[in-house]
């Protein structure tokens, strides 16, 4: 039987467009296998440095703001340190850092620690870090601290607790030191064991090598863990033509060829704030690039289609830093110390129709809890290890209306040993050190509603209800000498129980240089 073209026709396009609807319909399935996580960390951004929570009327930040509405904003998060490289170890591992006796900047991985990425690589996915790496010491591929080392397939960044903005080739380390370029951040960005000379600015650097990697593995369970240095000092460091827009002028960098470390730390005090010329304006700089960045990510995961089969988290590392004019209102204090400002940072969650959409979750949490909630929603098997950080999924959904976290503990600097003492109390070491006012031998514990601050320094003790005073105006610790009594003993009991573990760990002290 002879069929006519009108017909032939009208069949193939029937077959074209089932083939088609069977094509995008195996893609989908392909992509909805196992759901992909995207982790996103900032750098020393303040609590009130995000517009979502309402704090600095000047840091606008609408496309973090747009994350937050499509997932869970939790008020009341919690980092386990007033400091980067020891809450970072933290979230990865779901533990207490001070476990294996980290108190501080030195923060190794020791091999029996698991981290999140080894985790994801023993379930079948590809894993990438892109951005800082502050592990530990910088100290190149092969050795325990690097990425590639603790999980990561992938690796493009830095090493170091400071990544230079602008200056990431290999000339630009002339005139340094070894030391002090890799203090500094100045040089090429590593690409797994190779280092590969970059032009621009990090935060810009950092967006497109992440949504190149989305790009080329969207089709794959991937684990991206995305670290950007922004809002790290130097917040002085803009690129020469954005600085022209702004009309500021340039501040100029430290010049290692006239300086040795002493003029560094003297040029350190008068660089960072309060000495930084229009220095919140430069930070806003930094935090505007970082939201756009991050909205330029958020957008890449929607437009390939994987939106819907991807979680997104989003966290500071710690408080906003006293050094580069960030924010933390309406919290007091700030990085390095631990009062609300130092600790309690802006976490978001999103996973659209698996976790709820605009949810603003007010009960305790702390960023360890991310390594067991992220195994809770893949199903994946946890390490025979004793988790400090919780699964938040029946909280946030609603199967469990009770506080996550009834306790979290916090130590100083030098809760395990003895505080700095300084040949020179004035010298230039000292007062580098009194632009942060760090915690030595302070402590601070949460207990439901109530904060205990004991100061170290002074052999004080602060009490606040949080409930009422999120600022830690109200010291009422002379009304409640019980609860403080119950608060310390706790804490100390918390602390006896961690420091057994310190037998079975040889980690070496390291500095912030």
């Amino acid at each position: 039987m002879k069929r006519s073209k009108k017909s032939i026709l009208l069949l193939l396009g029937v077959l074209t467009g089932f083939l088609a609807f069977s094509c995008s319909n195996t893609n989908k399935q392909k992509k909805t296998t196992k759901p992909n996580v995207v982790f996103i960390i900032t750098d020393d951004q303040g609590y009130g440095d995000f517009s979502a929570y309402g704090g600095a009327k000047d840091a606008q930040t609408p496309y973090l703001d747009e994350l937050a509405s499509e997932g869970v904003r939790f008020t009341q998060a919690y980092v386990s340190m007033s400091v980067c490289s020891p809450s970072r170890m933290a979230m990865l591992t779901g533990r207490q850092q001070q476990r294996w006796g980290v108190y501080n900047f030195g923060a190794r991985f020791p091999e029996s620690e698991i981290t999140l990425a080894e985790q994801f690589q023993a379930n079948g996915y590809h894993t990438a870090m892109v951005g800082k790496s502050h592990y530990g010491p910088v100290s190149g591929p092969g050795e325990p601290e690097f990425p590639t080392s603790h999980g990561f397939d992938y690796f493009f960044g830095k090493e170091g607790g400071t990544m230079d903005y602008l200056r990431h080739k290999a000339g630009d380390r002339k005139g340094f030191s070894k030391k002090m370029a890799n203090h500094l951040g100045v040089g090429p960005f590593w690409e797994n064991d190779q280092q590969v000379d970059m032009e621009g600015y990090s935060t810009d650097i950092i967006r497109d090598k992440t949504i190149q990697y989305i790009d080329e593995h969207q089709d794959k369970p991937f684990f991206l863990l995305v670290s950007f240095n922004a809002v790290h000092l130097f917040t002085h460091q803009i690129p020469e033509a954005d600085l022209k827009l702004m009309g500021i002028d340039k501040v100029p960098d430290w010049d290692p060829v006239t300086g040795d470390w002493d003029e560094y730390l003297e040029w350190y005090v008068n660089t960072v704030r309060p000495n930084t010329p229009e220095g919140r304006q430069r930070y806003l700089y930094h935090l505007n690039k970082l939201d756009e960045a991050i909205g330029a990510i958020h957008n890449k995961i929607k437009q390939v289609g994987i939106d819907e089969n991807t979680i997104v988290m989003f966290i500071s590392d710690n408080g906003g830093s006293p050094r580069t004019y960030a924010e933390n209102t309406p919290l007091k204090g700030n990085k390095y110390i631990l009062e609300e400002g130092g600790i309690r940072v802006p976490f978001v969650m999103s996973w659209p129709n698996h976790l709820p959409k605009g949810l603003v979750y007010d009960k305790t949490v702390s960023g360890m809890d991310i390594f067991p909630t992220i195994h809770a929603a893949l199903d994946f098997e946890l390490p025979e290890k004793h988790m400090d950080g919780i699964n938040l999924l029946p909280y946030i959904t609603g199967t469990n209306d009770e506080n996550p976290h009834e306790w979290l503990f916090w130590t100083g600097f030098h809760l395990k040993g003895k505080p700095l003492v300084y040949d020179d109390p004035n010298g230039a070491l000292a007062r580098h050190d009194k632009t942060y006012n760090g915690d030595n031998t302070g402590w601070a514990v949460r207990y439901k509603n109530w904060k205990l601050r004991y100061y170290g320094r002074t052999d004080a003790y602060g009490l606040f209800d949080l409930d009422k005073d999120i600022s830690e105006k109200n010291d009422v610790s002379a009304k409640h000498p019980e609860l403080v009594k119950k608060m310390t003993k706790r804490f100390f009991e918390w602390h006896d129980e961690i420091k057994k573990d310190h037998v079975n760990y040889d980690i070496p002290e390291a500095s912030e240089f």
